[in-house]
């Protein structure tokens, strides 16, 4: 190698005599540090993070509950309404009174019915459900999955069918990427995915995030000194990762608190340095004129 080695003095071990520069450069530079020559540089850790790594914000949105309608998916919960007209009558019943209405009306008889049924598309004498648009009887407003009535009770709506509950959110609702479960109430969208808000944690710690947001690593959420302690560059005074600005110099990277002389640990903040097993040695302890 072709550097300065402090001279006048074979006593001394120090090795190569560096001169230092103050300015911005990317962390490429340290691959070109050949000699040593112009080595150190002040940089911004913003480097680390913009490196395939980002600081996100998650967004908490409110997923639909059984009163508060589904935008998520364009459906509306809507609560049915039931009309009393004659005592309730078994499906036997229903049917007779149908047919006997209708053959009154054929015979010029007015007769009073609330429509057919969408189910069996037969008129509706007694008890009748108004949902969706449409009349039903009321054992044939069932779940269009697990077919069981709905009654008055409150349900979801997609594509022009009702559904109970359980089986809507089942079926339709997000799912959270830790637990894979439907998500019924708050809903956490980051990452490209959504999470219930008590499971979108650290991925180290498991604690959950803040107003601060949290880091992104191979598609796993950190928090910030989770992200920095286990990511991040290691200062090669304290081995404590680097969160700001850093010293690059001697082929690592220094907080530039840590940037300190080997020997009388005072800040290097001269024009030039030696090294000492890898330390830099201010021009004082090593016996040197600064200007050299």
């Amino acid at each position: 190698m072709g550097g300065k080695q402090q001279g006048g003095n074979s006593s001394r071990s120090y090795g190569w005599h560096c001169s230092v520069r103050i300015g911005i450069a990317s962390r490429q530079h340290l691959a070109d540090e050949e000699y040593f020559e112009a080595s150190t540089f002040v940089q911004s850790s913003s480097h680390f993070i913009s490196a395939g790594t980002s600081h996100q914000h998650q967004s908490v949105t409110d997923y639909a509950k059984p009163n508060q309608g589904t935008s998520h998916y364009q459906s509306t919960l809507t609560t049915v309404s039931t009309t009393e007209h004659l005592p309730p009558s078994s499906d036997q019943l229903d049917s007779m009174l149908g047919n006997l209405t209708a053959d009154m009306s054929r015979q010029g008889v007015n007769t009073t019915q609330k429509g057919c049924c969408n189910a069996c598309d037969k008129p509706i004498v007694g008890q009748v459900i108004t949902a969706l648009g449409k009349t039903w009887h009321p054992e044939h407003f069932t779940c269009s999955h697990c077919n069981q009535e709905l009654g008055t009770r409150n349900f979801f709506e997609r594509d022009g069918n009702p559904y109970c509950e359980p089986d809507y959110h089942n079926l339709f609702s997000p799912r959270c990427a830790y637990c894979n479960g439907p998500i019924l109430d708050k809903c956490v969208t980051a990452l490209e995915k959504t999470w219930h808000t008590e499971h979108f944690f650290c991925a180290q710690c498991g604690q959950q995030f803040g107003e601060d947001g949290f880091h992104e690593r191979d598609g796993k959420p950190y928090c910030r000194n989770d992200y920095f302690d286990m990511f991040a560059p290691k200062c090669n005074g304290c081995n404590r990762a680097i969160m700001e600005n850093y010293i690059s110099a001697l082929n690592s990277q220094w907080h530039p608190d840590c940037f300190v002389c080997r020997d009388c640990l005072k800040p290097v903040t001269g024009k030039s340095f030696y090294t000492k097993e890898g330390k830099p040695v201010c021009s004082a302890c090593a016996g040197a004129d600064e200007d050299e």
